[in-house]
């Protein structure tokens, strides 16, 4: 039970679902995330800090930066079945949708992943 509280407890604020639907494309720097999200970096690390504690995503050093990735490979059943749920949630969500337009953009000219 103490896994589920956690995760919903991270799950339970809009922004951090949004990163994470953008994780679904794949890993992302948090300098990435900021630009399309249009949020401070103390911010986004913060929710991304959650997410981690929560057992939802992964993050490795790479210089001075983050680079974070939902954990796809966790054997929490809890965190599958969100990931499954994220997929269909974000497709009706509007302000994802714009989110994900940034970031297509900024993979073209900046031509990342």
């Amino acid at each position: 039970m103490h896994n589920f509280i956690r995760i919903t407890k991270a799950l339970s604020d809009p922004t951090r679902v949004r990163i994470l639907g953008l994780l679904l494309g794949g890993e992302l720097c948090v300098c990435n995330i900021v630009e399309i999200m249009g949020l401070a970096q103390p911010t986004i690390s913060r929710h991304l800090k959650q997410c981690t504690d929560a057992g939802l995503t992964i993050g490795r050093k790479a210089g001075g930066w983050t680079h974070y990735r939902l954990a796809t490979d966790s054997t929490d059943m809890y965190i599958s079945t969100f990931l499954d749920l994220l997929q269909q949630a974000i497709k009706t969500d509007e302000e994802f949708t714009t989110l994900q337009s940034n970031l297509l953009t900024l993979k073209e000219i900046k031509n990342i992943l």
